[in-house]
């Protein structure tokens, strides 16, 4: 459940940035998650309407607060505004629904849902090469639990043609 969760949530934010919506910046009918002073996500969050997107827009470039997406479950409502379409539309595609994550013959299997930051802070970041050997890259950094390094590499890794070289 949890990797369809993952893959719904990775849909969600593909489409949002190839239709040009930034990920780093809020518009009506958004999530945007508090930020705690030890740079965690909290459980408090705001839907975003037309009056606060400025305010919002202001916490998130002071990284007190952050764009956040929905990860699917029984209990989650989608987003409102254009993002929402976005969501709507993709779980039409996939022919699934809130509620689908909800398992009544195994209550224990079934997922809730909530809500995950769009974007993961890399801390700390260094990268070296070798003096002899240019192809050779060190890198070194930080993240938030939740997140995966192997996301941050493959960034750097990435082919010409990610589907051909299997990414």
């Amino acid at each position: 459940m949890q990797a369809y969760q993952s893959y719904l949530f990775n849909r969600f934010l593909s489409e949002r940035m190839k239709r040009g919506i930034p990920l780093n910046d809020v518009q009506k009918g958004d999530y945007a998650l508090r930020i705690g002073d030890n740079g965690l996500p909290g459980r408090s969050f705001i839907i975003i309407n037309e009056k606060d997107v400025g305010s919002v827009s202001s916490e998130i470039k002071s990284g007190k607060m952050a764009l956040a997406l929905p990860v699917i479950g029984f209990n989650q409502k989608l987003s409102g505004g254009i993002q929402g379409e976005i969501e709507r539309e993709i779980l039409e595609r996939e022919d699934v629904q809130p509620q689908d994550f909800k398992m009544e013959k195994m209550p224990e299997c079934g997922v809730s849902g909530r809500l995950r930051r769009a974007l993961a802070p890399i801390m700390n970041f260094r990268f070296k090469t070798k003096p002899d050997d240019k192809a050779i890259v060190r890198f070194r950094f930080m993240l938030h639990k939740g997140s995966y390094a192997t996301v941050v590499l493959r960034e750097f890794m990435k082919p010409e043609n990610p589907v051909s070289s299997g990414f």
